[in-house]
């Protein structure tokens, strides 16, 4: 029976496989066609290069953006007029171009950018592109099928696990017990008796000294102990846990990527960030700012010709149609996650460490420009703080907010009296850290 159920249970797993590999082969060849489908020629390749490094920003091939979509362009006008106009559009309208007037007045007269950078066979490459581009074919579900259900391993799954792993443990152990007990019943029911072993030297001893011991006062050392080690891990506990939230990295309702905007494309933190030198707090940017540059870059190009997911809700927030270009008038706020908060009893002022220190952002945030996703990087703790005030150092002559100071320091630098006379080093330049400076006073951060 038992060789028949192995012997069925291989055959079901090899019929599994067969399936498996046919399937694969199948998607394997769809690829093949489609990429061989979708294959340009070397003169299109180049041009779609050049369309993506200088037109994506207001052009899409099949949608309307800034400028009117480009798919069947060529069929509307010459190659030798798409030329003139895309090296220099204000130069053919001078001329007194029909077409060239028409288009410049039928998208609201909006200047596009001259390319008189790129050579004519480097624009005959881009009409090229166009010319061989066809619209990318969206997967369709299969007939009956439904789409794909959510994960069924989780965070909570992993807790349900555990807890009837702990459940099975505790079960084991009362089995293990009750067998053993239930061995000593049947030895003593048959009359074996367990010969006593003599005691090791190792238990003559702790008896020796159980004998010595008052029993009241073994007990109260050994719950002292005990307590002290308690307290001192509650103490740890608080000191390094409670209200720290190092590491903390929320999902936010909007996939924003600093390692994309602040990495790859350098984008200025103070561009977003705009009131950090100006403000306590560095201000959560509006989702206008966001529109400066997503109005136009709605990444088509990744998601088969659909806006990106992720613009597509700061649309939303805006109540913006990106097909008519149109504003509603039911804009709602996007609802970020704060990641670093300060308790209540503690001031710290962004523009006094951003304009008057010259703190970088990297110094409190981490690396920000390389975080897929943000993350508390420091503890924010006190002790982080006065270590900081206490190991940096100022720029006292290069900084104006210091101005006052610095010339105080020089007046009295020749006076030995003086407390600022030990900020000078050897070689004659002002060695002072904010600790010196009266960073450390409780009423600076506790008002």
């Amino acid at each position: 029976m038992v060789k028949h159920l192995i012997k069925k249970h291989l055959k079901v797993k090899s019929i599994v496989f067969s399936i498996v590999c046919l399937l694969n082969l199948s998607f394997n060849a769809q690829l093949g066609l489609a990429a061989e489908a979708a294959k340009l020629s070397a003169q299109a390749t180049e041009g779609e290069k050049l369309f993506k490094a200088n037109c994506t920003s207001c052009h899409a091939m099949d949608i309307k953006q800034v400028g009117p979509a480009l798919q069947g362009v060529h069929t509307r006008r010459s190659e030798e007029w798409l030329v003139k106009w895309i090296r220099n559009n204000e130069k053919l309208r001078a001329s007194g171009d029909k077409d060239a007037i028409a288009v410049f007045n039928e998208n609201n007269k909006v200047a596009m950018n001259l390319f008189e950078n790129l050579s004519e066979d480097q624009v005959k490459s881009i009409v090229t592109y166009f010319k061989e581009w066809t619209a990318p074919v969206k997967a369709k579900p299969a007939d009956g099928e439904t789409a794909p259900k959510a994960n069924f391993y989780s965070e909570t799954t992993l807790y349900i696990l555990g807890f009837l792993m702990v459940i099975l443990l505790v079960v084991l152990l009362i089995l293990r017990r009750t067998k053993n007990s239930l061995k000593q019943s049947l030895k003593e029911i048959e009359g074996e008796v367990k010969e006593i072993a003599e005691p090791s030297a190792f238990q003559e001893k702790l008896a020796y000294y159980k004998k010595r011991t008052n029993p009241t006062i073994f007990k109260l050392g050994v719950g002292i102990i005990i307590l002290l080690l308690l307290a001192s891990y509650g103490f740890y506990f608080g000191v390094t846990e409670v209200g720290v939230q190092q590491g903390y990295r929320p999902e936010q309702p909007i996939k924003y990527s600093h390692k994309i905007h602040a990495g790859e494309l350098q984008i200025d933190c103070k561009y977003c960030h705009s009131t950090a030198e100006k403000s306590k707090q560095a201000s959560v940017p509006s989702v206008n700012t966001c529109m400066n540059c997503h109005k136009a870059v709605q990444l088509r190009d990744r998601y088969e010709g659909e806006i990106s997911p992720e613009i597509k809700k700061i649309y939303a927030a805006m109540d913006y149609n990106a097909e008519d270009q149109t504003y509603g008038n039911n804009p709602k706020p996007i609802r970020w996650i704060r990641i670093h908060n300060l308790p209540d009893h503690a001031f710290f002022n962004h523009s006094m460490h951003v304009k008057g220190a010259g703190v970088t952002c990297q110094t409190c945030h981490g690396p920000i420009q390389t975080m897929e996703v943000v993350e508390q990087y420091s503890t924010l703790q006190m002790a982080w703080c006065i270590n900081c005030h206490k190991e940096r150092k100022i720029d006292v002559e290069n900084n104006p907010y210091y101005e006052k100071l610095h010339a105080k320091i020089k007046q009295e630098k020749d006076n030995k009296s003086s407390t600022y006379s030990k900020y000078f080093t050897k070689d004659g330049k002002i060695d002072i850290s904010p600790a010196q400076n009266g960073a450390l006073e409780c009423s600076k951060c506790h008002y």
